[in-house]
C-alpha cells in the first residue's frame, strides 16, 4: 500500500507497506526513489514519518539520503524525515486542498 499526498510545498508519503513476502526485493527502494525523483522534478522535498522502532525503514530512508528533521510523540516515537532536494521545513499537517493519491 502506498498513500501519497501532493501538497503545495512538498510531497508527503503518509503510508508505505510492503507485504512481508515481498520485502527485501528492492520494491520499497524503487518506490521511494521514484517519489524523491518526482519531488526533485517539482522543486520539492519528499517528507515522511517513520516510527523510531522501525529500524529497517529508517535505514532505507537514510540510505536514500533522507534526513531526520523532527521527533515527536511519547519517547520521540515518531520521526519526520525529509529528502534533501530543497531543504525546506516539515509540516505537521496537510494543508486544505492538498492532492492525495493511493495505490
Amino acid at each position: 500500500m502506498l498513500d501519497v499526498e501532493h501538497r503545495p510545498a512538498e510531497i508527503y508519503l503518509s503510508r508505505i507497506e510492503i507485504h512481508p513476502d515481498y520485502q527485501g526485493r528492492g520494491i520499497g527502494t524503487r518506490l521511494i526513489t521514484a517519489l524523491i525523483d518526482e519531488a526533485r522534478q517539482r522543486g520539492q522535498d519528499l517528507v515522511l514519518d517513520v516510527l523510531s522502532v522501525n529500524h529497517r525503514a529508517r535505514a532505507l530512508y537514510r540510505r536514500l539520503e533522507m534526513t531526520e528533521v523532527a521527533r515527536r510523540g511519547g519517547n520521540n516515537i515518531k520521526i519526520t524525515m525529509r529528502s534533501t532536494t530543497t531543504g525546506g521545513q516539515a509540516d505537521d499537517q496537510a494543508p486544505a486542498g492538498c492532492a492525495r493519491r493511493s495505490w
